[in-house]
């Protein structure tokens, strides 16, 4: 069991080096955030403080919004040259941290790789977040548009021309990624690529799906908020 003093305290120390915010009220005057976000914070589990266009994901991403609803502890905007929101959860080894970056239509990136990602994925980066990934290997959820990289350049092969409009959009953390072709996202579909079998991905994946399944693997010890904090009338983060 652990209480909100304890993840006030942990939470400072994992983030050593930077300023973490846990109540809008914090924030100094040139910390700007979201409006989505301005409802981020610790300390009631009355209701979930993520931002709530995390919903219109629901059908999609139906596994990771079960688990921001029972599970997450709260959110911390973190400061720093990158202006980001930390989720909080808690399993068997203690607190972990999910980072979400700025979605795209609150910060825009001059970059290519911003037009290369179509559909449902390119409105994630744009209203929920440019990427949300497990901290700090910062895997195990869609990757920052920064951080795309072509699937060509992995391959350690004379013949990559079948990847070379293959740009990777999640890292299991152990080497496979998930793709997209950017000469064909209909439907939010897909490639897996496999570091192990290379010339073998698995094609024609429904990427919110794939999504999903890897992270609720990943994370399926995450405890229950109930399960785990001890609730103080007087806490105050």
């Amino acid at each position: 069991m652990i209480t909100m003093d304890d993840v006030v305290v942990l939470a400072r120390a994992h983030f050593v080096g930077r300023d973490v915010y846990f109540t809008p009220s914090e924030l100094p005057a040139n910390i700007v955030i979201p409006v989505e976000w301005m409802e981020f914070g610790i300390g009631t589990l009355e209701y979930p403080k993520f931002p709530l266009v995390w919903y219109s994901f629901k059908e999609k991403l139906p596994w990771v919004l079960s688990l921001l609803e029972t599970c997450l502890i709260g959110t911390v905007v973190l400061g720093g040259a990158n202006v980001e929101l930390a989720y909080i959860f808690h399993d068997a080894n203690g607190l972990y941290y999910y980072i979400g970056g700025m979605p795209l239509n609150s910060c825009p990136l001059k970059e290519d790789k911003v037009s290369s990602v179509k559909g449902e994925l390119s409105r994630f980066y744009s209203h929920v977040h440019n990427g949300f990934t497990f901290f700090p290997a910062q895997s195990m959820g869609p990757q920052k548009i920064e951080d795309i990289s072509c699937v060509a350049d992995l391959i350690d092969e004379e013949e990559t021309s079948f990847a070379e409009n293959w740009v990777t959009v999640f890292s299991n953390g152990g080497g496979d990624y998930l793709a997209i072709d950017l000469n064909n996202q209909a439907q939010d579909k897909g490639v897996i690529w496999w570091h192990e079998q290379p010339m073998d991905p698995t094609m024609d994946v429904d990427v919110f799906e794939i999504m999903d399944t890897w992270i609720s693997i990943f994370l399926e010890d995450t405890q229950s908020c109930n399960d785990v904090l001890i609730q103080k009338s007087d806490f105050k983060a």
